[in-house]
């Protein structure tokens, strides 16, 4: 998949590291010079200031290639900022906080933040792989100013529920405990963008993706015929290794996700296993970043419809661990009506318990599509690794494109 890096190429991957300095020191250049790596439209913003910055980087060779690059940003703008506590909908809170975090940025920032709504810039630049083998859309939080970044942070964790920003925020330590082993990792190696510009009545998408955790809040979007539904979908998440511990704190950013898919699991009889469980084995997900829209035609599995009632709580329990992450949309309730519950599958592959390499979960209904699948370790190699998808075949980018 192209999410993947296939075994046979590993050796390859280790031979590209020059090359992957090469194209991220140039990245960065771009950035300095007020350009960008997407198709990025200028803001019309006031928005005034400098940036100046400078650009590090160095590689390893590990088998996903890793790339660090590190810009940081001095660039202000002269915009005020905002009381946005008092906002009426979260869709309006979103917009206040986006408002404040452009307001902080120089207008070269502001033009590399900013980018067309299209089916292109959404879909193409977002990926579980580090960000030094496929760039993305924005500017990382790495480049940006102390002031840009306390804005970003709280626009970021303004879309989120308490669960979601915790979810979030745990994977990114995740990610700067790779630091300490290996190059091109790091919490703060994430990028933000903005496909359209933020309003109050025209659709637009907050985008923030990185290595293991990537969300695209999408606001207006038309997907469910109401026009002021937001959603949090295609939201991925991932972590390695499963489980750290930061000065003196054990975490396992996943565990929530991962105990409720196996609650879900365990709740069912033998036979109800036998019937839930699918042909073939699968080695990652069946629909992550760069397949969108690459759904089964026939659901597989066992009809929730078939379940008992404690059944059915821990699928919707298993439910809630993802679509819960989001703050202000009507995803959740939408999966877990009676009709919608009825119309929905969950399955298994190779093995039920989570913890071996192989296994693999997913939920199936109308609009919900829920995979996780374990995989051994990239950096740390004795010890498993997760991926996770949460799709919205409706709601996916908001509806705004077809697939």
């Amino acid at each position: 998949m192209p999410n993947s890096i296939p075994p046979l190429k590993r050796e390859q991957f280790k031979n590209q590291t020059i090359l992957g300095l090469v194209a991220t020191s140039a990245l960065a250049l771009l950035m300095a010079c007020g350009g960008s790596a997407g198709t990025s439209s200028a803001s019309t913003s006031t928005t005034t200031g400098t940036t100046t910055g400078t650009t590090t980087g160095t590689t390893t060779g590990t088998t996903t290639g890793t790339t660090t690059g590190t810009t940081t940003g001095t660039g202000t703008g002269t915009g005020t900022q905002t009381d946005c506590s008092t906002a009426s909908t979260s869709s309006a809170k979103l917009v206040c906080l986006s408002n404040n975090f452009r307001a902080t940025l120089s207008s070269t920032e502001l033009a590399s933040v900013t980018y067309a709504l299209t089916s292109t810039n959404a879909t193409t630049r977002w990926s579980n792989l580090p960000v030094g083998f496929v760039p993305r859309n924005g500017l990382s939080i790495s480049q940006l100013s102390a002031t840009s970044k306390l804005a970003a942070e709280a626009l970021i964790s303004a879309a989120l529920t308490t669960q979601g920003a915790t979810t979030m925020n745990q994977l990114r330590s995740a990610d700067n405990y790779l630091s300490t082993l290996t190059s091109g990792y790091g919490k703060d190696l994430y990028y933000i963008a903005f496909l359209g510009e933020p309003s109050a009545t025209n659709p637009w998408i907050l985008q923030f993706t990185g290595h293991h955790y990537t969300t695209h809040i999408s606001v207006n979007g038309p997907g469910n015929g109401a026009s002021t539904e937001l959603s949090a979908t295609p939201m991925f998440v991932g972590v390695e290794p499963t489980s750290f511990s930061d000065s003196g704190t054990s975490y396992a950013p996943m565990k929530n996700k991962r105990d409720a898919l196996l609650a879900m699991l365990s709740g069912l009889s033998s036979e109800q296993m036998v019937a839930a469980k699918l042909p073939q084995a699968y080695d990652d997900l069946l629909v992550p970043p760069q397949r969108d829209g690459k759904f089964p035609t026939v659901a597989s599995g066992l009809s929730v419809s078939s379940l008992s009632a404690s059944q059915q709580e821990l699928v919707k329990a298993a439910i809630a661990s993802y679509a819960g992450d989001a703050a202000g949309t009507a995803q959740l309730q939408a999966y877990t009506t009676a009709a919608s519950l009825n119309q929905t599958y969950i399955s298994w592959a190779s093995y039920s318990d989570l913890s071996t390499k192989g296994s693999y979960v997913r939920i199936d209904g109308p609009r919900v599509w829920i995979e996780f699948s374990v995989q051994g370790g990239i950096v740390i190699r004795d010890q498993n690794h997760y991926h996770s998808i949460w799709r919205d075949k409706t709601m996916d980018y908001g509806g705004n494109f077809s697939f």
